[in-house]
Protein backbone atom coordinates (compact mmCIF):
# COMPACT_ATOMS: atom_id res chain seq x y z
CA UNK A 1 0.00 0.00 0.00
CA UNK A 2 1.29 3.25 -0.90
CA UNK A 3 0.71 7.15 1.19
CA UNK A 4 -1.09 9.18 -1.12
CA UNK A 5 0.13 11.86 -2.58
CA UNK A 6 -1.91 15.44 -2.09
CA UNK A 7 -0.63 18.09 -5.22
CA UNK A 8 0.97 21.38 -3.99
CA UNK A 9 0.73 20.16 -0.02
CA UNK A 10 1.60 22.98 1.70
CA UNK A 11 3.37 22.86 4.74
CA UNK A 12 1.86 25.44 7.91
CA UNK A 13 4.46 26.71 10.39
CA UNK A 14 2.48 26.75 13.77
CA UNK A 15 1.99 30.31 14.59
CA UNK A 16 3.44 31.65 18.31
CA UNK A 17 1.22 33.50 19.96
CA UNK A 18 3.69 36.07 21.29
CA UNK A 19 1.05 37.71 23.14
CA UNK A 20 -0.17 34.56 25.37
CA UNK A 21 3.56 34.01 26.09
CA UNK A 22 4.09 37.34 27.43
CA UNK A 23 1.03 37.13 29.56
CA UNK A 24 2.13 34.18 31.16
CA UNK A 25 5.71 35.64 31.56
CA UNK A 26 4.04 38.57 33.40
CA UNK A 27 1.90 36.54 35.34
CA UNK A 28 4.23 34.26 36.47
CA UNK A 29 6.63 37.09 37.47
CA UNK A 30 3.73 39.06 39.31
CA UNK A 31 3.17 35.16 41.38
CA UNK A 32 6.82 35.45 42.09
CA UNK A 33 6.74 38.51 43.55
CA UNK A 34 3.81 38.22 46.07
CA UNK A 35 5.61 34.44 46.82
CA UNK A 36 9.03 36.01 47.57
CA UNK A 37 7.13 39.22 49.64
CA UNK A 38 6.50 36.72 52.95
CA UNK A 39 2.93 38.25 53.19
CA UNK A 40 1.27 34.55 52.75
CA UNK A 41 1.72 32.03 55.61
CA UNK A 42 1.42 27.96 54.58
CA UNK A 43 -1.25 25.41 56.47
CA UNK A 44 2.16 24.10 58.38
CA UNK A 45 2.82 27.98 59.51
CA UNK A 46 -0.24 28.64 60.97
CA UNK A 47 -1.10 24.99 62.35
CA UNK A 48 2.33 25.00 64.20
CA UNK A 49 1.26 28.84 65.31
CA UNK A 50 -2.12 27.54 66.91
CA UNK A 51 -0.57 24.01 68.06
CA UNK A 52 -2.78 22.28 65.69
CA UNK A 53 -2.91 19.53 63.06
CA UNK A 54 -2.59 20.72 59.23
CA UNK A 55 -5.10 18.69 58.08
CA UNK A 56 -7.14 20.50 61.26
CA UNK A 57 -6.13 24.12 59.73
CA UNK A 58 -6.57 22.70 55.84
CA UNK A 59 -10.14 22.52 57.16
CA UNK A 60 -10.84 25.63 58.48
CA UNK A 61 -9.51 27.51 55.85
CA UNK A 62 -11.45 25.20 53.28
CA UNK A 63 -14.75 26.63 55.37
CA UNK A 64 -13.80 29.59 55.16
CA UNK A 65 -12.80 29.98 51.47
CA UNK A 66 -16.54 28.00 50.41
CA UNK A 67 -17.89 30.71 52.64
CA UNK A 68 -16.00 33.53 50.56
CA UNK A 69 -14.47 34.76 53.44
CA UNK A 70 -10.87 34.34 52.63
CA UNK A 71 -8.41 33.26 49.65
CA UNK A 72 -5.73 31.16 49.34
CA UNK A 73 -3.62 30.19 46.34
CA UNK A 74 -1.41 27.12 45.81
CA UNK A 75 2.44 26.66 44.55
CA UNK A 76 4.06 23.28 43.83
CA UNK A 77 1.81 21.49 46.38
CA UNK A 78 1.55 23.88 48.80
CA UNK A 79 -1.16 26.00 50.73
CA UNK A 80 -0.55 29.48 51.08
CA UNK A 81 -2.73 32.21 52.94
CA UNK A 82 -2.08 35.66 52.30
CA UNK A 83 -1.89 37.05 55.78
CA UNK A 84 -3.33 40.20 55.00
CA UNK A 85 -6.86 38.33 55.70
CA UNK A 86 -5.97 36.78 59.61
CA UNK A 87 -5.55 38.24 63.04
CA UNK A 88 -1.83 38.19 64.15
CA UNK A 89 -2.19 35.22 65.80
CA UNK A 90 -3.40 33.51 62.51
CA UNK A 91 -6.20 32.57 64.70
CA UNK A 92 -9.53 34.22 63.52
CA UNK A 93 -10.04 35.49 59.90
CA UNK A 94 -10.64 39.59 60.11
CA UNK A 95 -14.42 40.41 59.47
CA UNK A 96 -13.67 43.14 57.72
CA UNK A 97 -11.24 41.72 54.83
CA UNK A 98 -13.36 39.11 54.58
CA UNK A 99 -16.35 42.12 53.35
CA UNK A 100 -13.61 43.22 50.95
CA UNK A 101 -12.41 39.42 49.65
CA UNK A 102 -15.96 38.43 49.15
CA UNK A 103 -16.67 41.51 47.10
CA UNK A 104 -13.62 40.62 44.84
CA UNK A 105 -14.08 37.09 44.20
CA UNK A 106 -17.74 38.12 43.59
CA UNK A 107 -16.50 39.99 40.81
CA UNK A 108 -14.39 37.00 39.52
CA UNK A 109 -10.86 37.63 40.76
CA UNK A 110 -9.36 34.38 41.85
CA UNK A 111 -6.84 33.94 45.06
CA UNK A 112 -3.77 35.27 43.36
CA UNK A 113 -5.67 38.32 41.74
CA UNK A 114 -6.71 38.69 45.52
CA UNK A 115 -3.73 38.51 46.90
CA UNK A 116 -1.99 40.95 43.97
CA UNK A 117 -4.74 43.30 44.86
CA UNK A 118 -4.29 43.29 48.24
CA UNK A 119 -0.28 44.00 48.00
CA UNK A 120 -0.05 46.48 45.04
CA UNK A 121 -0.10 50.53 45.16
CA UNK A 122 -3.44 51.55 44.38
CA UNK A 123 -4.10 54.59 42.37
CA UNK A 124 -7.82 55.03 44.07
CA UNK A 125 -5.77 55.16 47.12
CA UNK A 126 -2.99 57.94 46.37
CA UNK A 127 -0.58 54.89 45.87
CA UNK A 128 -0.75 53.34 48.88
CA UNK A 129 -1.25 49.85 49.43
CA UNK A 130 -4.53 48.25 50.14
CA UNK A 131 -3.60 45.93 52.68
CA UNK A 132 -1.20 48.16 54.41
CA UNK A 133 -4.20 50.92 54.73
CA UNK A 134 -6.15 47.79 56.25
CA UNK A 135 -3.59 47.44 58.49
CA UNK A 136 -3.37 51.16 59.98
CA UNK A 137 -7.38 50.52 60.45
CA UNK A 138 -8.30 52.63 57.39
CA UNK A 139 -11.04 50.24 56.02
CA UNK A 140 -13.36 53.01 54.16
CA UNK A 141 -10.54 53.92 52.18
CA UNK A 142 -10.24 50.46 50.84
CA UNK A 143 -13.60 50.10 50.33
CA UNK A 144 -13.55 53.85 48.27
CA UNK A 145 -10.92 51.70 46.09
CA UNK A 146 -12.73 48.56 45.61
CA UNK A 147 -16.01 50.55 44.88
CA UNK A 148 -13.51 52.57 42.19
CA UNK A 149 -12.38 49.22 40.86
CA UNK A 150 -15.89 47.79 40.40
CA UNK A 151 -17.10 51.23 38.72
CA UNK A 152 -19.85 51.57 41.67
Amino acid sequence: MSAVQLPDARVVEPVQDWAAVENARLVNEARAALLKSGSAVSIDTIASALGKQPDTVRQWVGRHRRAGQLVSVTHDGQVYVPSFQLTPAFDHVDDAVAGVVRRLTDYGMDGWAVWDWFQTPNTWLDGDVPADLLAAGDLEAVLGAVAGLLQE
